[in-house]
């Protein structure tokens, strides 16, 4: 797979999202939505598209400061098939974004962990979103 398909598979998972839960930004005054939660759904929906990974999420990572990616899809117990990290924001800003694309090019794509692709993913209140993707070489 290259990242031309990673970002039309991620890119369709958030058409996929907010078709599927067009409510999903509609919370009462006394519920307020976390990046979490979001992220959860469009996991959801990423992972049907890339089945053929495990998918987790906010799992901590014990030897790298106990650093927590938002979605990881990966082969469990090993580290041979690391294939994608996801961050997630919520109307994120410019440099919000920027500090999560460093934080995975200097954690994520290192050794052991060598996941070979990594994605920024701006989920946006009036249900778009924008994907920002690379590739670990």
């Amino acid at each position: 797979m290259d990242s031309e398909t990673v970002r039309k598979i991620l890119q369709d998972s958030i058409l996929n999202l907010f078709a599927n839960q067009p409510n999903i930004f509609d919370f009462t005054s006394e519920t307020g939505q976390t990046e979490w939660n979001l992220a959860h759904h469009y996991a959801n929906e990423i992972h049907t598209l890339i089945s053929n990974y495990d998918c987790d999420l906010d799992v901590v990572k014990l030897n790298f400061d106990n650093r927590r990616p938002d979605i990881i899809f990966h082969s469990r117990g090993n580290h041979k098939s690391n294939f994608l990290i996801v961050e997630v924001k919520r109307d994120g800003d410019k440099a919000e974004i920027e500090s999560d694309v460093q934080k995975i090019k200097s954690a994520w794509f290192k050794e052991p962990l060598r996941y070979r692709f990594g994605a920024v993913v701006n989920l946006m209140g009036d249900k778009t979103g924008v994907v920002k993707i690379f590739e670990n070489r």
